[in-house]
């Protein structure tokens, strides 16, 4: 049902579209045409709050973060074919190729060197299929102590000297060559190329590792060293080729963050992705603002805006802002939901890059636009910070309840009618 609605979303949009363009064409300027101006300050402001999900992003986190938000343990799924050879698993299997040494590798997203801490490395030999999901798997769902895994080594972080003034980053070395030949082998019925790495003793901050969304250069990788033996003559008398190096990056992996309680400010709505905080906006009184506009009156201009707190320690965010599509019900936003239940429309509004003015200003024009023609509802917008340089970091913006009423939102509307 969920691809059958997006895909009539996305017709609606493309035929909208035309529309919109086709009518705001019209002369505008024409002496006949009146021009007025709308302002609506009953604007409401909700918080619901869902599991992070953060398997998209460029960075891995362990341990703890000053703000408590917690990252006991990271999740990879390593691909079965080789990023810079034409081998596979498959073919690692192959009995003139002997396997000298196997170690999995993780960068570290820091130029300097963390000394002192032990890095534990596990895996799943008797679980099969995949342990997780980048999309849906969190810290509600993946629970460390249900999980069946098996300790393999542990490793220390690592930085060789520059050779001239490139930046070098320290890496976090497993060695996997006690498990190579099972974690390869496609014949076994409970085959799973997941790993999971986890620090040996609690970490008091936060270290962060380089993703596969980083690139292959950066990406968690299997190095797999191999040499092939081949036999001369019946005599059994052989020769090895030269060494050779076999990588095979991580394809999924994630963070499981476990975010702290955090009280919601009076007069503020809280967003942040670590968090997982999101926002509702409802503005009860537009349609009846928009009702009374003639048929053909078309919307120059609509600015929702809203004020929030300066704060200079933080660098510039992203406010993504999109439609509801359905009716809102508020008593099931309670708690952390284990999946989140506020259906949009996409592409209809813009990303805003938010700079720390104190003050948002978001086009809605468009979205006002479709409603006054009939073809969406106003069922609200919901807000969501992303593309955040650090993912713990938490995000307000002041709403309805706000103590000071040159802070609510407010929501300004310019149309134009024959």
């Amino acid at each position: 049902m969920q691809n059958i609605h997006l895909s009539v979303c996305l017709f609606l949009l493309i035929a909208i579209s035309g529309c919109l363009e086709n009518t705001v064409s019209a002369d505008l300027n024409d002496p006949g045409m009146m021009h007025d101006t709308l302002s609506i300050s009953s604007i409401m402001g909700f918080n619901y709050q869902t599991p992070p999900q953060l398997g998209n992003s460029t960075l891995l986190y362990l341990g703890t973060d000053s703000s408590g938000f917690q990252n006991p343990f990271v999740l990879f799924i390593v691909q079965s074919s080789s990023i810079n050879t034409s081998e596979t698993f498959d073919s690692l299997i192959d009995s003139t190729i002997e396997i000298d040494s196997a170690k999995f590798i993780l960068t570290l997203n820091n130029d300097t060197i963390e000394t002192g801490m032990i890095f534990d490395l596990y895996y799943f030999p008797n679980s099969g299929d995949s342990i997780f999901s980048e999309s849906n798997s969190n810290y509600l769902n993946l629970i460390e102590s249900e999980l069946s895994t098996e300790y393999v080594s542990s490793g220390r972080l690592f930085q060789r000297l520059p050779d001239s003034t490139e930046n070098i980053y320290p890496t976090l070395s497993f060695n996997v060559l006690n498990i190579i030949q099972s974690f390869i082998d496609s014949s076994n019925i409970n085959q799973n190329r997941t790993l999971l790495v986890k620090p040996k003793f609690d970490l008091s901050h936060t270290l962060s590792f380089k993703s596969s969304e980083s690139g292959f250069a950066f990406a968690p990788q299997l190095h797999i060293f191999t040499h092939d033996t081949t036999y001369i003559d019946s005599t059994s008398d052989s020769v090895s080729v030269d060494t050779l190096s076999h990588e095979f990056i991580s394809t999924d992996d994630l963070s499981i963050i476990i975010p702290p309680t955090v009280s919601s400010v009076p007069g503020q709505l809280t967003l942040g992705r670590g968090l997982s905080y999101k926002g509702l906006i409802e503005i009860s009184d537009l349609d009846s603002f928009l009702l009374p506009l003639p048929e053909q009156s078309i919307i120059t201009k609509a600015e929702l805006s809203f004020y929030y707190p300066i704060d200079t320690t933080q660098p510039n965010f992203y406010l993504q802002v999109q439609p509801v599509s359905d009716t809102i019900h508020y008593e099931q936003l309670q708690g952390v939901l284990l999946e989140d239940p506020i259906e949009v429309i996409s592409n209809i509004l813009p990303v805003v890059n938010i700079s720390n003015n104190g003050k948002v200003v978001l086009n809605i024009r468009e979205y006002l636009q479709l409603i006054h023609f009939g073809y969406v509802s106003n069922y609200g917008l919901k807000l969501e910070v992303i593309n955040t340089s650090n993912p713990f970091n938490l995000y307000s913006l002041y709403s309805h309840s706000s103590l000071i009423d040159s802070l609510n939102p407010e929501l300004f509307i310019h149309y134009v009618s024959p």
